[in-house]
């Protein structure tokens, strides 16, 4: 299950675009405007978006959430190479920031509550960072490479990106399931960051931090 986890974070994260995309959209004719605002709005979505998706997580399973974000992240990459114009890079963003919003909280609290089922809460946070170390260097070994292969083919960034993006879901539809929690066991903890109480108000007790942010 941990390699599983951390092929998830790196496949999801590595975004083969994220040196280029200035650049890439300045040549679809887009101008500084248009790039700029298309930022604004994708960061003000992913904000009103965090809490909505940890109570759909909540809903429908942190597992099944994870696959949904892969899907529609798998789905975002291809929208610049289908339609490279303003309403596509706004529809990428867009669709990025929903799987984004889908995974952030779902994937940590997975692979805790994974942890705590088999008794290895301890080893949480090493999981976590380890998870994340591996998709900083796989960045580092990637995105030198891009330049070289948007010469090969102009849409490779892209296209390189659904890929793995497609490799993050094969990885979350193979991640074990959760057995539900028995009556008087630990509670599990929510994607949107709460803990559930018996006959008292929910409490949050914040989240694990956003994944590759």
């Amino acid at each position: 299950m941990i390699r599983l986890n951390n092929g998830f974070q790196l496949l999801f994260n590595l975004l083969w675009w994220m040196p280029v995309f200035y650049e890439y959209q300045r040549r679809a004719g887009l101008s500084d405007s248009q790039i700029f605002g298309i930022q604004s709005v994708y960061y003000v979505a992913f904000c009103l978006l965090e809490i909505p998706t940890g109570f759909i997580a909540d809903r429908i399973g942190q597992r099944r959430c994870m696959q949904l974000g892969a899907a529609s992240m798998t789905a975002a990459n291809l929208l610049p190479v289908v339609s490279p114009s303003f309403a596509g890079f706004m529809a990428h963003f867009l669709a990025i920031a929903v799987a984004r919003s889908l995974v952030s909280g779902a994937s940590s609290a997975y692979l805790y509550e994974y942890l705590h089922e088999h008794g290895a809460d301890a080893h949480y946070v090493q999981a976590e960072g380890t998870a994340r170390a591996l998709g900083l260097w796989a960045k580092i070994a990637c995105w030198p490479l891009v330049g070289v292969l948007m010469h090969v083919r102009h849409e490779a960034p892209y296209v390189l990106t659904a890929l793995c993006a497609l490799g993050s879901l094969a990885c979350a539809a193979a991640l074990p399931a959760i057995a539900a929690p028995r009556d008087g066991a630990h509670p599990r903890r929510s994607a949107s960051g709460c803990w559930p109480r018996p006959a008292r108000p929910r409490r949050c007790s914040g989240r694990h931090g956003p994944s590759g942010r």
